[in-house]
């Protein structure tokens, strides 16, 4: 059996009240290395135990029947902004086309 993994959820709230799924980004405590796709989360920041990080490349859309704990913490404004410039980077969706 798999451990539970804290997640960010990133959908918008209207999706996340009427919709099924809900569309997160993995949190890891391994911070050995921080890519640009990602972004770095301190325990006073994030609410989280360790020091952490958001995968902004391993986005995906799951069941809201996979999230089984509790609110760990919230992000503030600039972290999100970070997160928000992770996704853009990773999706590539700054680039000209």
């Amino acid at each position: 059996m798999s451990k539970n993994r804290p997640v960010l959820i990133v959908s918008n709230d209207i999706n996340n009240r009427a919709a099924s799924t809900i569309t997160i980004l993995p949190i890891t405590s391994n911070v050995s290395r921080i890519y640009p796709f990602e972004v770095f989360l301190s325990p006073s920041d994030s609410g989280l135990p360790k020091p952490s990080k958001v995968q902004a490349q391993q986005i995906r859309t799951i069941s809201k029947q996979r999230i089984n704990g509790g609110v760990v913490g919230l992000l503030n404004e600039t972290l999100m902004q970070s997160v928000d410039a992770a996704i853009t980077l990773h999706l590539g969706l700054n680039n000209n086309r």
